[in-house]
């Protein structure tokens, strides 16, 4: 009995020699064909099942070996991976602008179609969505840009606002940056038209007719009077007036 449990055993350990050996095939053409992702979930399977008959046999060698390879698959997926993610967050960091949003827009779409190309080698799924949701705003933002100077200036704010709520939870900084400096030209826009109109207005009176609240105004104001065309000249916080530039219209 004692010799027939041994060529049993034997024969069991044999068959997992063979499946650890294809297993072991399989994924070193992974890895030489640059597919970390699938390599990295055979090896996943593979430690599985030396993990369940470690207590039937001795399988320490396997086990350490495979244990390297999924370190060293790991490993190389993870470079890879940082290579795409680090091109899409400088993408994050470039400075938006209306005249250059069009060839930013051809980056990211360059950066898209390899993303896309490789997703599967090397899990690129979430930064596929992120570039599908980054296309998303942009659209919108074209949206905005193309319609925001010839609607009314409460319409154009309110669309503005709609973009700036949908957005807030993005990470999205250099779109948020875009849409911000979209919102002061127009600003600057409707208070160029004050300035013809007014020698100086109060805070109170202009924040009613900008719809906007008079912390933000005078925000608003504090940046945009400091660039060279700005129609406000100066703010007297004593008397809460803004006094316009008419030079500047």
């Amino acid at each position: 009995m004692g010799i027939q449990n041994n060529l049993e055993s034997f024969k069991s350990k044999k068959e997992l020699a063979d499946e650890l050996n294809y297993y072991k095939s399989f994924i070193l053409k992974k890895i030489k064909d640059g597919d970390y992702n699938s390599a990295l979930e055979k090896v996943r399977s593979a430690l599985v099942i030396l993990e369940e008959h470690q207590n039937l046999f001795n399988i320490k060698r396997q086990l350490l070996e495979f244990y390297e390879l999924y370190k060293q698959v790991l490993s190389e997926l993870s470079d890879q991976r940082m290579i795409y993610e680090r091109r899409f967050n400088n993408l994050l960091k470039e400075k938006l602008s209306e005249s250059n949003l069009e060839s930013f827009s051809k980056l990211l779409a360059m950066l898209k179609n390899d993303v896309d190309s490789n997703q599967d080698k090397y899990n690129l799924y979430d930064i596929s969505a992120n570039i599908n949701n980054y296309f998303k705003y942009i659209k919108k933002m074209y949206e905005i840009l193309s319609c925001y100077k010839v609607l009314n200036y409460h319409d154009a704010s309110e669309k503005i606002f709609e973009f700036v709520r949908e957005i807030k939870s993005e990470n999205l900084p250099n779109l948020k940056m875009l849409i911000l400096l979209t919102y002061q030209n127009l600003i600057c826009e409707k208070l160029n038209k004050f300035s013809v109109e007014f020698d100086k207005i109060t805070l109170p009176i202009l924040s009613e007719k900008m719809a906007i609240n008079q912390r933000q105004l005078i925000d608003f104001i504090n940046l945009i009077k400091k660039q060279p065309k700005s129609p406000i000249q100066d703010y007297i916080s004593t008397t809460k007036e803004i006094i316009f530039r008419k030079s500047s219209f």
